[in-house]
């Protein structure tokens, strides 16, 4: 009854920002959620992460507390730390391997590990993004198996093939219903399902395998069954477009404002392709005004979900390309990569003694560059 009475009262602050504002930018981002029902922590979540619109973009690195360079699951660790001195403010994860019932997700990480992270990070007042490489539901491959073209919409149109993905998200909703904290409270989160769904790579939910409506009537139909179905109300929902392609894919692809919170845009340097970056410069810099343009016509919070350089091979690639680039624009977080803990030369942040590692600290210290600790600030 008391977490109802907080919702309510939560709620009443965002119909409030959406009618005065404490600013201009804040009372633009400001909507009602597009879960309804939210907990109280999930909208507790959204109010965090407009506030911080006006600090700042918070930095975010994939998997930061389970592994990274030549480590892995050591308490305490951080590579993003280990550089420059704070944890950050955003954790990307995923829960790829949930829908076999695994017991470790697609990295490696065991799920009883990952709800420890989570909690983590929730007590240090940072964030947890999930993103979900599912199986095929339709081949029992993994996330990358398009031998079945048209998987997407066997999903929508089998009852039998709908039934699978159904028990799959039986498994999601279990999980995500256990991220709580110590009081037994639930951890609200951001879920970005279907991520790279434009990307130049093999994904059985890529708009090469299925038609643009086949897509949004798949998102509809997983977020109407988490959250009416299921009765998961700890999630802010998240759709996200790869660069390059994002002027023509955001509109064409997006669910409707009644199934997404935050819009983001993806977008990794790849050399063998752009050796001097500058490529990566002028095509995200496009389509973060793109991305910015819809989440403010649309009333959503913008996001950088996906970023970085393999290796980090440009020494000043935070201070002198991916800053100038980024900061001119309201942006909620900005999550880089993965730093593999067995592939020595897969990682976007480098650690310490690395050429990159002080103008990551530089890039780090700006005051617009938000990690942990500036969220309790």
């Amino acid at each position: 009854m008391v977490n109802r009475i907080i919702q309510i009262i939560l709620l009443l602050n965002i119909a409030l920002l959406m009618a005065c504002g404490s600013s201009p930018k804040m009372s633009k981002s400001a909507q009602a959620l597009a879960d309804p029902k939210a907990s109280a922590e999930t909208v507790q979540l959204y109010l965090k992460l407009q506030k911080n619109l006006n600090k700042g973009i918070m930095l975010g690195h994939q998997d930061d507390l389970a592994y990274g360079y030549n480590w892995f699951e050591e308490p305490g660790r951080s590579d993003v730390k280990s550089v420059c001195g704070d944890y950050p403010a955003v954790y990307g994860w995923d829960i790829g391997g949930i829908e076999r019932g695994n017991s470790t997700n697609c990295d490696s990480i065991s799920f009883e590990a990952l709800k420890a992270y989570v909690r983590q990070a929730d007590q240090q007042g940072g964030i947890s993004v999930f993103t979900w490489r599912a199986s095929n539901p339709v081949t029992g491959g993994d996330a990358s198996d398009c031998g079945q073209h048209d998987a997407v919409k066997l999903i929508l149109e089998n009852d039998s093939v709908q039934k699978i993905y159904l028990a799959s998200l039986d498994k999601v909703a279990r999980f995500f219903a256990s991220l709580t904290n110590e009081a037994g409270e639930p951890i609200a989160v951001i879920f970005q399902p279907f991520h790279a769904h434009n990307a130049n790579r093999p994904l059985w939910w890529n708009e090469s395998q299925c038609t643009s409506n086949d897509f949004k009537k798949l998102w509809v139909l997983t977020v109407n069954y988490l959250r009416d179905q299921k009765q998961t109300h700890n999630l802010l929902y998240a759709y996200s477009v790869y660069s390059g392609q994002a002027s023509n894919d955001l509109q064409t692809y997006y669910p409707g404002n009644r199934y997404v919170d935050i819009i983001g845009i993806s977008s990794i340097l790849l050399q063998d392709e752009d050796y001097n970056g500058q490529k990566f410069v002028q095509g995200l810099k496009r389509d973060i005004a793109v991305v910015t343009q819809f989440a403010e016509k649309n009333k959503k919070i913008p996001a950088i979900t996906s970023t970085g350089l393999e290796g980090v091979k440009i020494s000043s690639f935070f201070s002198q390309y991916l800053y100038p680039t980024i900061s001119p624009y309201q942006l909620s977080f900005v999550l880089f990569g993965e730093n593999a803990w067995n592939e020595e030369k897969h990682y976007f942040i480098p650690v310490p003694g690395h050429p990159a590692s002080e103008d990551f600290m530089l890039f780090a210290s700006y005051p617009d560059i938000l990690t942990c600790s500036d969220l309790k600030r």
